[in-house]
C-alpha cells in the first residue's frame, strides 16, 4: 500500500471516530422519552465555610420558585432557568445545573463571600461581599469585622469593598481589627482588639500602604513605648504616623 493511501486511510478512520463520538455524546446525553428526574445531587463550593447556603436552602428555594426538578420529565426541565432562579438567591454567586447518567439533576453553587458586617447609624444590618455588593443579614451569624457609622447600603459595596478585601486578606489585620467606623464626614477609624487607641485611616486610598506603616509602628514603636500609651494613631498623611496621647 502506498504512503498516500495509508495517509488517506488514517484520515478516514479519524473522521469516523470523531463522527461516532459526536453521535454518542448527542445520543447518550439526550434523556430517554418520558424518563423522570430521580433526585438531586447538590454540591456547595463553600470554601470559606460561610454556612449561608446549604442543600435544604437550595431545595426550598427551587420549590418556592416552582423549579424543583425531582419527579419531572428530564426532557421538560429547563436547566438554564434553574440556574437563573438560583442566582437570584442573595447568598449565591453562581450556579451550574446539569443532568447525570443516573437520571438526576446535579446542582453546583458557589456562595457569595461576606467581608464586613455592617450595622449603620440607622440600624440597618447587612454584609458587604467580596464582589462589591451587599447581602442581607437574614438569620445568619458570621464572625466578621463590624462596620458602623455613616454607611449607606446603596453605596457601601462600591465605597468599601476594596478596603475590606485589603484588610481581610491580611491575617494580622483580619484578626486584630474588630471595628471600622465611618464618621459623619466620611473619615474612617479602626478599632484594634484589646487596645485603648483608635487608628485614623482617613479615606480608602492606599489602604495597604497605610497598614504597612501601622505594622511598622506597632512592631518598632509600641513594642518599646507600650501598647496603651497613645489614644490616637493617625495614618492620613502620606509617609507619616502621628501618634497622640489625647
Amino acid at each position: 500500500m502506498s504512503k498516500m493511501l495509508k495517509t488517506l486511510l488514517k484520515i478516514f478512520i479519524l473522521f469516523g471516530v470523531a463522527a461516532y463520538l459526536v453521535f454518542a455524546i448527542v445520543t447518550f446525553s439526550r434523556p430517554a422519552e418520558g424518563q423522570e428526574c430521580t433526585g438531586l445531587d447538590i454540591i456547595v463550593d463553600d470554601s470559606y465555610n460561610t454556612g449561608f447556603i446549604g442543600e435544604n436552602e437550595i431545595r426550598e428555594w427551587l420549590t418556592t420558585h416552582k423549579t424543583f426538578p425531582e419527579g419531572e420529565k428530564l426532557s421538560d426541565i429547563d436547566l438554564a432557568a434553574m440556574e437563573s432562579v438560583l442566582e437570584e438567591n442573595p447568598y449565591i454567586e453562581n450556579a451550574l445545573c446539569y443532568t447525570t447518567a443516573e437520571d438526576k439533576v446535579a446542582i453546583r453553587v458557589t456562595p457569595r463571600i461576606p467581608l464586613l458586617h455592617v450595622i449603620n447609624q440607622n440600624g440597618d444590618d447587612f454584609y458587604i461581599d467580596n464582589q462589591g455588593g451587599t447581602m442581607p443579614r437574614g438569620h445568619h451569624t458570621v464572625d466578621l469585622i463590624v462596620m458602623t457609622g455613616n454607611v449607606h447600603r446603596s453605596s457601601a459595596g462600591r465605597l468599601y469593598s476594596s478596603m475590606a478585601r485589603t484588610i481581610t486578606a491580611d491575617p494580622r489585620w483580619s484578626s486584630q481589627i474588630q471595628e471600622i467606623h465611618v464618621a459623619a464626614d466620611g473619615e474612617i477609624e479602626l478599632t484594634p482588639v484589646g487596645a485603648n487607641h483608635i487608628v485614623i485611616l482617613g479615606d480608602t486610598s492606599k489602604v495597604a500602604e497605610k497598614l504597612q506603616r501601622l505594622s511598622t509602628f506597632y512592631d518598632e514603636g509600641l513594642s518599646k513605648a507600650g501598647w496603651n500609651i497613645y489614644k490616637k494613631i493617625n495614618l492620613k498623611f502620606e509617609n507619616q504616623v502621628i501618634a497622640s496621647r489625647q
